[in-house]
C-alpha cells in the first residue's frame, strides 16, 4: 500500500485467530476480552505484526521500542514472555523465538486501515479549534513533552482559558489514560484540592486523544524566567516548595506515586493578595501503589496494567531520577522524595537546572538545610528520608531546630565555663583528659536538660545551689578520683576511666535526695559510660535506676522518662533479658505514639533501642531496618556525634553481611578506617578494631579469608589494649580470627583458638548467658572439625538446651545450634537422629543466624548427607543435587561445591 499524501504511514487493526490488535488505540483483544499489558510488550506486538512472516532482529526491537537504551538485562525476552501469556497457548505459538537472533509472527494475519498517524505536531497551530471540541481556540503550545504535546486554548466567546494535552496514537494514548486514572483516584479519595491541577474531561475515542484541564498557571520554569523567584527571599522559596511537597505528600497519602516530579510539573499562579498558588500536575508517568484502590473507588483501570505499579521503568526527566530506578529498581515514595530534595536544592540555589554536583553545599550556605537536602537526596534509599512527610517536617519545624542551635550553642558556652573549674583536677589526671571530658559534656548536657524540667518549679536561688553542688561532685567525686577534703583515703597512682567512675557512683546515693531529676541525669551518663566499657551489668543497675527516679517524678509520656526506658533496653538485649527488654520497648513506643518516628532525640532513641533488640535477636532484617532509619535522624538532630555515627554505620554493615551483603560490609568498614571523621581521637580504638573485624569477615564472606586473617589479628590485639582480654569486642574479634583460619584449613589452630574462646566468655558471663552460649556453638564446631565428635556433640547439644531457655524456641540461635549438632550427629552415623533434627530448623532463620547468608543450601545439603547415610539414595541424591543448585545461586564457588558433586558421583548437578 502506498503511503498517505502527506508521507505518514496508515494504522492497523490486526486479527489471527482469536486475537485483535488495533494500532489507534494501542488496544489488545483476546476472544473478545480487552487485555490489560504493559505498552513494551504491545510495541513489541505491533513491531512484529508490521513485519509478520520476517524476522525483526533482537537489535531493531530494542532500537525500535527501547530507543536502544533498554533498563534492565533480558528486557526483550521478559517482554515476549508477557505477551506470549496475554495471547493465550494456541496464539502464543506464532511467535518464533530464533536463538541469538530475534523473532518472527508467524501468519496469517489480517490488517484494516483505522486511521492515521499525526505528523510530528500533531499538525496543530495557533488559531485553529481544538480538534472535537469548537467552542475552543488554540492559542499557543505550552510545553511539547516525550509523549505528549500541551497547548493554551481560550473558549471562543468568553476567553476562558483551558489546557489541553494532546497525543497523536494509541501507543501514547495510555499516558493520558493512566493520567485520567490517577487523577480520580487523587478525586474520590482527596475531594478537590488547590495544590492539584484538576482534569475536567478527556477525549478516548479518536485521535488526536487528549485530556481538558483546568487552567492553573504558567509552569515553575516560566514563573521563574519571568523574574518571580529571584524576588522571593528564602522564607518566601520555603513556602513555595512545603507547597508542592504537600501536594506529593497528599498522592502518597492515598497510594499515587507521581515518579516526574520537576519544575516542568509544578503550575504557579497569584492569588491575588500578592502570594502565589502552587499545583502539582502531569502525573502521566504515575504509578498506582494499590492497584485495588481502583476497584474499591468504582474507577476503571484505564492505562493501568495490574504489575505496573511495582515494575521498575525509568520513565521520568533524568536528571531527577533516583539512582536506584536508574538501576533498574522498581519506584517507590523514596523516589519521589529524591527529586523533592532535588528541586528543593534548585529553588534555594535560585536554578531550576542545576544538578546537585560535588560542592553544592555553597550554594545554600546553611547547615541545617544542608543536612536536609542531603537526606532527601541520599543515593542509598535506604538512608535516604522515608517519606514527603518527613521532608515537610524537617523545613516546617526550621525555625524551632535554629532555636535549638542557637540553645546547644548556649548551652556549650556554659559547660565551657564549667569547665574551667575543673581545670585544676584536669592537671591533676592529664592521662585521662580526653575520656572525662566526654563524659563531663555528656553530664552538662543531662544536667541542663533536667535542670530545664526543674526549672518550672524551683527557684534561681536553688538552681543555683544545685549548680554548685553539681559542680562539687563532678570536681571531687568524679575528676577527683573519689577524694574530698575530708577524705582519708587517696589514689597512689593515676586512676583507670574506670575506677573514676566507680567511685564516682559509690558517693552518688543521698547525695541529690533533693533533686532526683538532677540524679538521673547524672545516672544516666554514668550508666552510658558503663555500657560503653562494656559492663552492661552495671549499666543497668545505673539506667534501672533512672528509670525509677523517672517514675516518681515524672508522667508516663514525658520524653525523659521515655529515653530513660530506651536507654535500659540497650542493655537488658547484651544481658539476655529479652522479654524485660520487650515489654519496656512496647510500652515506651506505644507512650511516644508518632514521637516515636519523630526527627528528634526521642525518635533516634527509639529507633536505636529497637535496633538493638532485633540484633540481639539476630532478627537481621527488623534490625537493619531500624539502624537505618536511626543513622537519617541521627545525622539531622546529632551530626557531629561521631562515635554515634560510627556505632550506627559498623551495626548497619554487620546486618547487611548477615543478610547477604559482604560487598556493602566492606565498603562501610574502610569507609570507617578511611579516618577523618571516624580517627582514633574521634571514635576511640575499639571502635576502629570492631570496623577492622567487620572488614575480616566482610572478607571471608567473598571468598577471601587469607586477606581478612591480617585484619582480625590487628582487631584483636587492639581489642585487648582498648578492652582488656576478656570484653566482648576482643572475644567477638578472637572467635572471627578462629574461623578465618579453619577457612584457610588451620583446623587445629581453630580448636585451640576457640577453646580460649570459650574460656573467656565463661569467665566474663558466665555459662548460661547466650554469648557463652553462641561461643559453645562455635566451639563443638571447631570440635566438630579436629574429630573430636563426642566432645562436640556434647558441647552442641549443651548449648542447644541452653539457647531455647535465654533466647526462646524460635531464635534464630537455636536453628544454628541445631543445625551444627545435626552435623556432628551425621558425622557420628546417628543420622535419623540427625533428620529429626533437621526438621526443626527454620532455613531463613538459620541464615540470619550466622553472616554467610546460605540457609537454605546450606540446609538442603546436610538434609542430603543424613539421607544417603540412611541409605535411602534416590532422595539423597536429589536433596544434594538441590543444595548445589542453591549455593551456586547463594555465590558459592566450584571447589567449594566439590565435595557435594563427590556425593552425588559424575553427572551431579543442580
Amino acid at each position: 500500500m502506498s503511503p498517505e499524501p502527506d508521507g505518514e504511514p496508515p494504522l492497523y487493526r490486526y486479527r489471527f485467530g482469536n486475537v485483535e490488535f488495533d494500532e489507534t488505540r494501542f488496544e489488545l483483544v483476546v476472544g473478545g476480552l480487552t487485555v490489560e499489558l504493559e505498552q513494551k510488550p504491545l510495541q513489541v506486538l505491533g513491531e512484529l505484526l508490521r513485519h509478520v512472516g520476517e524476522v525483526v532482529t533482537r537489535q531493531e526491537l530494542l532500537e525500535r521500542v527501547w530507543a536502544g537504551r533498554p533498563t534492565v538485562d533480558n528486557v526483550l525476552p521478559n517482554a515476549v514472555t508477557k505477551l506470549r501469556k496475554a495471547l493465550g497457548p494456541a496464539q502464543a505459538e506464532r511467535i518464533v523465538t530464533l536463538p541469538r537472533l530475534g523473532y518472527r509472527l508467524n501468519g496469517p494475519v489480517e490488517r484494516i486501515a483505522s486511521g492515521r498517524r499525526l505528523a510530528s505536531r500533531l499538525q496543530l497551530a495557533g488559531a485553529q479549534a481544538v480538534p472535537h471540541r469548537p467552542d475552543w481556540v488554540l492559542e499557543r503550545q505550552l510545553n511539547p513533552s516525550r509523549a505528549s504535546e500541551v497547548w493554551l486554548a481560550r473558549h471562543a466567546r468568553t476567553r476562558e482559558p483551558r489546557v489541553f494535552k494532546f497525543a497523536g496514537d494509541g501507543e501514547r494514548l495510555a499516558m493520558l489514560k493512566r493520567e485520567a486514572t490517577l487523577y480520580r483516584v487523587l478525586l474520590e479519595s482527596l475531594g478537590e484540592r488547590d495544590d492539584l491541577a484538576r482534569i475536567l474531561d478527556w477525549n478516548f475515542e479518536a485521535p488526536p486523544f487528549f485530556l481538558e484541564c483546568e487552567y492553573g498557571g504558567d509552569s515553575l520554569p516560566a514563573w521563574a524566567e519571568a523574574g518571580h523567584l529571584a524576588a522571593q527571599d528564602r522564607a518566601g522559596r520555603l513556602a513555595l516548595f512545603l507547597a508542592i511537597a504537600r501536594a506529593v505528600a497528599a498522592a502518597h497519602g492515598v497510594g499515587v506515586l507521581h515518579k516526574d516530579i520537576k519544575p516542568a510539573n509544578v503550575l504557579v499562579a497569584p492569588r491575588g493578595d500578592g502570594s502565589w498558588r502552587v499545583r502539582l500536575t502531569d502525573f502521566g508517568s504515575g504509578r498506582l501503589l494499590n492497584p485495588e484502590r481502583l476497584a474499591e473507588l468504582g474507577i476503571t483501570r484505564l492505562g493501568l496494567t495490574l504489575t505496573q505499579a511495582l515494575d521498575a521503568d525509568t520513565s521520568g526527566t533524568p536528571l531527577y531520577l533516583a539512582p536506584e530506578l536508574i538501576a533498574g529498581q522498581p519506584p517507590t515514595v523514596r523516589s519521589d522524595v529524591y527529586a523533592l530534595g532535588l528541586l528543593l536544592y534548585q529553588l534555594l540555589a535560585g536554578d531550576l537546572r542545576r544538578p546537585i554536583a560535588p560542592g553544592w553545599e555553597a550554594a545554600i550556605g546553611e547547615p541545617l538545610l544542608v543536612v536536609t537536602i542531603a537526606a532527601a537526596t541520599d543515593g542509598d534509599p535506604e538512608r535516604r528520608l522515608p517519606t514527603a512527610s518527613a521532608l515537610i517536617e524537617q523545613i516546617a519545624t526550621l525555625d524551632g531546630r535554629r532555636a535549638d542551635a542557637a540553645q546547644a550553642r548556649a548551652r556549650e558556652a556554659r559547660l565551657q565555663a564549667a569547665e574551667a573549674g575543673l581545670a585544676r583536677s584536669r592537671a591533676r589526671r592529664p592521662w585521662i583528659a580526653a575520656a572525662t571530658a566526654a563524659l563531663v559534656l555528656g553530664l552538662g548536657a543531662t544536667w541542663w536538660q533536667y535542670r530545664a524540667a526543674d526549672a518550672a518549679r524551683d527557684e534561681a536561688l536553688a538552681q543555683a545551689a544545685l549548680a554548685s553542688e553539681t559542680i562539687r561532685f563532678l570536681n571531687e567525686d568524679l575528676l577527683g578520683g573519689g577524694r574530698s577534703r575530708t577524705a582519708t583515703i587517696a589514689y597512689d597512682r593515676n586512676p583507670s576511666l574506670r575506677e573514676l567512675l566507680d567511685a564516682a557512683r559509690g558517693r552518688l546515693d543521698g547525695r541529690f535526695a533533693d533533686a532526683p531529676l538532677t540524679e538521673a541525669g547524672i545516672r544516666t551518663t554514668l550508666g552510658r559510660a558503663y555500657r560503653t566499657l562494656g559492663d552492661h551489668a552495671t549499666a543497668e543497675q545505673q539506667l534501672r535506676r533512672v528509670t525509677e527516679l523517672h517514675r516518681l517524678r515524672l508522667p508516663p509520656a514525658d520524653e525523659q522518662r521515655l529515653l530513660g526506658e530506651y536507654d535500659l533496653v540497650t542493655v537488658l538485649v547484651r544481658l539476655s533479658k529479652f522479654d524485660e527488654a520487650r515489654a519496656r520497648l512496647d510500652e515506651a513506643d506505644a507512650l511516644a505514639g508518632p514521637r516515636r518516628d519523630s526527627l528528634g532525640e526521642l525518635g533516634l532513641r527509639a529507633k536505636l533501642a529497637r535496633g538493638a533488640y532485633h540484633f540481639q535477636r539476630l532478627e537481621v532484617a527488623q534490625a537493619l531496618q531500624a539502624y537505618t532509619a536511626a543513622e537519617a535522624i541521627q545525622r539531622v538532630v546529632q551530626p557531629d556525634d561521631v562515635p554515634l555515627a560510627a556505632h550506627i554505620r559498623l551495626t548497619i554493615g554487620d546486618a547487611s553481611l548477615r543478610l547477604g551483603n559482604p560487598a556493602r560490609a566492606e565498603a562501610i568498614a574502610r569507609e570507617v578506617l578511611a579516618g577523618d571523621p571516624y580517627s582514633e581521637d574521634n571514635v576511640g580504638l575499639s571502635t576502629l578494631a570492631s570496623a577492622r573485624r567487620l572488614l575480616g569477615n566482610a572478607l571471608r564472606n567473598q571468598g577471601r579469608p587469607a586477606e581478612g586473617i591480617p585484619h582480625l589479628e590487628r582487631a584483636v590485639a587492639e581489642q585487648e589494649r582498648a578492652r582488656g582480654p576478656d570484653d566482648q569486642a576482643t572475644i567477638a574479634a578472637l572467635s572471627s580470627l578462629g574461623y578465618l583460619h579453619s577457612l584457610v584449613g588451620d583446623v587445629q589452630r581453630r580448636a585451640g583458638i576457640q577453646r580460649e574462646v570459650y574460656a573467656r566468655a565463661v569467665r566474663r558471663w558466665g555459662e548460661a548467658n547466650q554469648y557463652t552460649l553462641v561461643e559453645r556453638i562455635n566451639l563443638g564446631d571447631a570440635e566438630h572439625e579436629v574429630g573430636r565428635l563426642p566432645v562436640a556433640e556434647t558441647h552442641l547439644r549443651a548449648a542447644v538446651e541452653g539457647l531455647i531457655v535465654t533466647s526462646g524456641e524460635g531464635s534464630s540461635l537455636v536453628d544454628a545450634a541445631r543445625f551444627s549438632h545435626a552435623g556432628v550427629l551425621v558425622a557420628l552415623g546417628r543420622h535419623a537422629q540427625a533428620l529429626a533434627v533437621i526438621e526443626r530448623i527454620e532455613a531463613t532463620r538459620l541464615a540470619g543466624a550466622s553472616a554467610d547468608a546460605r540457609g537454605d543450601g546450606k540446609l538442603a545439603a546436610l538434609r542430603g548427607r543424613a539421607l544417603l547415610g540412611q541409605g535411602r539414595a534416590a532422595e539423597g541424591r536429589a536433596e544434594v543435587e538441590r543444595a548445589i543448585g542453591l549455593l551456586r545461586a547463594e555465590g558459592q564457588g566450584e571447589a567449594e561445591l566439590a565435595p557435594l558433586r563427590a556425593l552425588v558421583g559424575p553427572g551431579g548437578e543442580g
